[in-house]
């Protein structure tokens, strides 16, 4: 026996050392086809003297392109929930992994990225590009809407300027301060956002003089712009809908919130709430005015949602005109869009001046980054047609004053910034605006008079654009709008926007009626219960809204 099997060995090296020409990869293939290798006698496959099996058609692999040695090896099996033993420990890990399957897609997605990755599916790093900032805006913005919706319910007063009355002394009420709880302001941010970035990308093709590019896309911008807007909306009223048929929706009675009615019967209640979005989305209306806006009987603060799109197609047939005009580098396009926004600012229509001044500012952007994208002397020498030569010799003159109006261009964004925010800060609810903007009154346009909220949309307006102005030509200022929280709060802020007044007036005035008997009132008689109901409602409020915007932000926007 010992014999035959050392005979075997020696067959098996002379077949390996006589192959090996035929099979320079080392495939246990290549072995398999000689015809020296024959099964022993004694066992069903070949075996060394360690009992391990060598070739046989029943080993894992045979037949596939595996090196030699890896007969020897074995590889750990791992279990797939359906092989887990029906043991006590064994169901309480399939209940686990069962749970983990079902609840980690809950979690908001700021809890998710602390979970351990999966190799199968590595995480890709958010890219910083040069527009990103105006993500980080918007969120800012939609987490302030939230915030003014929210303390106006605790306390109405916040809503008056500073000094309006004897008693509006509160701190948060001074100018920039009340920019935490600034609704409005928030809006007109909105709106320029918009005309900056619904007409970046075709100003910047139109500068290419691509003028089917230009055509192109502004096709799929008008087509996809309307399903953008709405399709969030219809699944976000549909559940609007659904809480007001069960009675969950508490009315704030001084402020006039449009609160969905109730209706008897679900199908009822799911015909008027279709019948109301046709009216509302219905986009050949007589006018779409920002001076007179209609709410939205399933979520109110969606008034500005027809005006955005009133705003984007303006913005897109105003390109379309603009993008033929390529005389001065831009020059041209910029003059007569800021002529279209004074315009719109003379004819009382504060969102169109806000969504063409937001194209302005888009143009300018892409004329700052052409000048920085070339050397400072080829910048000078595209724009100034002059020889190089005599352009450095301008250069080396004029190096000191060049400094000096370095130092005085940061300057001047500085003040430029707190311009921009003091005038956000402008309260139009009031019978003044408080001390420190009544004197904007008299430099007011007369045709704001007759405009409902006019002097604080018109400084509101200005206020926008000299904001988005700013930081358009500062990179510094644009940094901090660029970190993660600003980012996650821009791409979740349009969710943000729709879902924040359903858990509002459902769940936050639902709590703050049990908690202090009211809703709504100017002052409570227990001060501490007052402000231990208002510590609790910004805890549940806030973690059930961004929980629920985050949710659908993922699910539906």
């Amino acid at each position: 026996m010992s014999g035959s099997r050392d005979e075997e060995k020696r067959s098996l090296r002379r077949a390996f050392s006589d192959g090996r020409s035929g099979a320079e990869d080392g495939s246990i293939h290549s072995l398999a086809s000689s015809p020296t290798l024959t099964p022993s006698p004694f066992s069903p496959a070949l075996e060394d003297d360690k009992g391990f099996p060598l070739l046989s058609p029943s080993c894992p692999g045979f037949g596939k392109n595996i090196p030699l040695f890896a007969a020897k090896q074995t590889r750990p099996q791992t279990r797939s929930w359906l092989q887990t033993p029906l043991a006590p420990k064994g169901i309480t890990i399939l209940m686990l992994r069962i749970l983990y399957f079902l609840l980690v897609p809950l979690l908001p997605s700021p809890l998710q990225a602390l979970l351990p990755a999966d190799p199968a599916k590595p995480r890709i790093l958010r890219k910083i590009h040069p527009t990103s900032y105006l993500d980080g805006l918007r969120g800012v913005a939609a987490l302030i809407v939230l915030q003014s919706h929210f303390l106006t319910n605790w306390f109405y007063p916040l809503r008056s300027g500073y000094l309006n009355t004897e008693s509006d002394t509160h701190l948060l009420q001074l100018p920039i301060l009340r920019l935490l709880y600034a609704g409005r302001a928030s809006v007109a941010v909105f709106f320029v956002v918009s005309g900056f970035v619904l007409s970046y990308k075709p100003l910047l093709l139109a500068r290419s003089s691509n003028q089917g590019a230009v055509l192109q896309t502004l096709s799929s911008s008008v087509f996809r712009r309307g399903f953008r807007l709405w399709i969030p909306i219809v699944f976000g009223t549909f559940i609007s809908a659904l809480l007001a048929y069960n009675d969950l929706y508490t009315p704030v009675p001084n402020r006039g919130e449009l609160i969905p009615p109730v209706f008897p019967t679900l199908r009822e209640q799911l015909w008027h709430w279709w019948g109301d979005l046709c009216i509302f989305w219905f986009p050949w209306k007589a006018t779409v005015d920002g001076n007179d806006t209609v709410g939205f009987a399933y979520n109110g603060h969606l008034w500005t949602i027809p005006i955005e799109f009133y705003g984007s197609i303006v913005v897109f047939v105003t390109v379309l005109g603009l993008s033929g005009v390529n005389r001065g580098h831009g020059w041209m396009r910029i003059a007569i869009g800021t002529g279209l926004v004074g315009w719109s600012l003379r004819g009382g229509r504060w969102d169109a001046a806000l969504f063409l001044g937001g194209m302005v500012c888009a143009e300018w952007s892409l004329m700052i980054e052409m000048e920085c994208s070339l050397p400072g002397s080829q910048a000078l020498h595209a724009l100034l047609r002059i020889s190089k030569k005599a352009l450095t010799a301008l250069r080396l003159h004029l190096h000191p004053f060049i400094r000096l109006l370095k130092a005085l261009k940061d300057l001047s964004l500085v003040i430029l910034l707190f311009t921009s925010l003091f005038l956000l800060s402008y309260a139009g609810e009031s019978a003044s605006p408080g001390y420190y903007h009544n004197f904007l009154i008299p430099y007011t346009p007369s045709i704001w008079e007759s405009v409902a909220l006019g002097h604080e949309h018109f400084w509101l307006c200005i206020g926008a654009l000299l904001l988005l102005f700013t930081l358009t030509n500062s990179p510094t200022m644009q940094r901090p709008f660029t970190w993660a929280l600003p980012q996650y709060l821009g791409d979740v802020s349009y969710s943000l926007y729709i879902v924040h007044g359903m858990v509002l007036f459902t769940l936050g005035t639902g709590l703050q009626e049990k908690w202090t008997g009211a809703v709504g009132k100017i002052e409570w008689a227990g001060a501490r219960v007052w402000w231990r109901s208002l510590v609790g409602c910004v805890v549940v409020n806030w973690v059930v809204i961004f929980w629920c915007a985050d949710l659908f932000w993922r699910a539906v926007d």
